[in-house]
């Protein structure tokens, strides 16, 4: 019998968060997503640096919550055969 291999759920997680970080960043950077007209924008911004680590940290977590879920089912897959 052989034992069943499952995966290592924190290197999961953990390339989540930094692809997360990654996307939100070049999101926050690129301004693609930038509401120029909307009253919120014109009172006032967040500054470049501050728009990259919110939305940075947004993405990171929810890509790190999305690999978690990847582990599981890849866990639940190595564990059915």
């Amino acid at each position: 019998m052989t034992p069943v291999r499952g995966p290592r759920f924190l290197p999961f997680i953990l390339t989540g968060a930094v692809l997360g970080f990654l996307v939100g960043a070049y999101v926050a950077a690129s301004g693609r997503f930038e509401d120029t007209g909307s009253v919120l924008a014109q009172q006032g911004s967040y500054t470049p640096t501050a728009a990259i680590g919110y939305l940075g940290l947004l993405a990171a977590g929810l890509f790190a919550i999305a690999a978690a879920l990847v582990a599981l089912a890849v866990d639940w897959w190595s564990h059915r055969g």
